[in-house]
């Protein structure tokens, strides 16, 4: 089992570092993946403090909505706990609705087209001391009933429930993989026992120690875990540069963006460690098991 040790290769000391990696490579990608999306959740979040839009559908002509925005900015200014309110200019509005709407048709509702693209105005509130909930909702209902405030609450809700399942689904997986791999290295080192029965039974009459004979498979079990763990390590670092590099080609600045930073990065490094640990662990108790039951 153990090349170059008392125990010679088997077929498992081949084959199971291919099974580790495996196991290894999606641990790696759900764990990364799972820090990833919480920090870009938190970063989402971060930047919806404190900030309010107001949606004023368009009126009969373009003259009517800019007065009707100016008029709320006016009536927020007064507002205590608001630190600041401006209406957002078209332009910027089509770009928004850009995504969606592509870029010749988002063009068409600057200025004199024909498209009724809402006004907004962005307000931004003290984080600490923010008006009493439905004051700006009362304060933009007297300028008119149809302008609708948003407080991004909704967005926040949804983005915490998302990150809360990405977090049961990472965690299940990586459960899942730490079990795979604990039950991999079972049964290789059972099988490792059965084939080298005869040099285990010449090491007791010897007098070797049960500790001893389970160390010879504790090394072949932390070389087993460094290499699966490595190679699957490699594989996720790999994916994860790859979902990087595509992520500030497909930004669009709707969503939060998937960065991985110097936290991912050491969690996915750190994983062959994780993997030959557990292997030892698994390997060393495996074989005091076996051996206090048969020998």
């Amino acid at each position: 089992m153990i090349g170059g040790g008392l125990l010679a290769p088997d077929a498992a000391s081949r084959t199971i570092p291919w099974m580790v990696a495996v196991m290894a490579f999606v641990a790696a990608l759900a764990l990364a993946l799972a820090l990833a999306v919480e920090a870009a959740a938190a970063r989402f979040g971060a930047g919806l403090a404190g900030n309010v839009t107001i949606e004023i559908p368009h009126a009969e002509s373009d003259a009517a909505t800019a007065a009707r925005a100016q008029a709320v900015v006016t009536a927020l200014a007064a507002v205590p706990g608001v630190l600041s309110a401006a209406a957002v200019p078209r332009e910027t509005t089509a770009r928004l609705v850009e995504p969606w709407l592509g870029a010749d048709l988002a063009g068409l509702g600057q200025a004199g087209s024909a498209l009724p693209l809402p006004t907004l105005v962005d307000v931004r509130v003290d984080p600490s001391d923010p008006p009493r909930e439905g004051t700006l909702a009362a304060v933009v209902g007297a300028v008119a009933p149809d302008i609708r405030v948003d407080d991004h609450h909704l967005w926040v809700d949804q983005i915490l429930g998302w990150v809360t399942a990405v977090r049961l689904a990472a965690g299940t997986v990586l459960l899942g993989a730490v079990l795979g791999i604990g039950l991999t290295v079972a049964l290789a080192t059972r099988a490792a026992l059965a084939i080298h029965r005869e040099v285990i039974e010449i090491l007791h009459v010897i007098g070797a120690h049960d500790s001893y004979i389970a160390r010879q498979f504790q090394r072949q079990a932390l070389w087993m875990g460094l290499q699966g763990g490595a190679a699957g390590a490699a594989l996720a670092a790999v994916l994860m540069m790859l979902i990087g590099t595509a992520g500030m080609i497909v930004r669009t600045g709707l969503l939060p963006a998937l960065e991985f930073g110097t936290r991912e990065w050491l969690a996915v490094g750190l994983l062959p460690v994780a993997a030959a640990a557990i292997a030892v662990v698994v390997a060393r108790k495996v074989v005091l098991r076996a051996l206090a039951r048969t020998m």
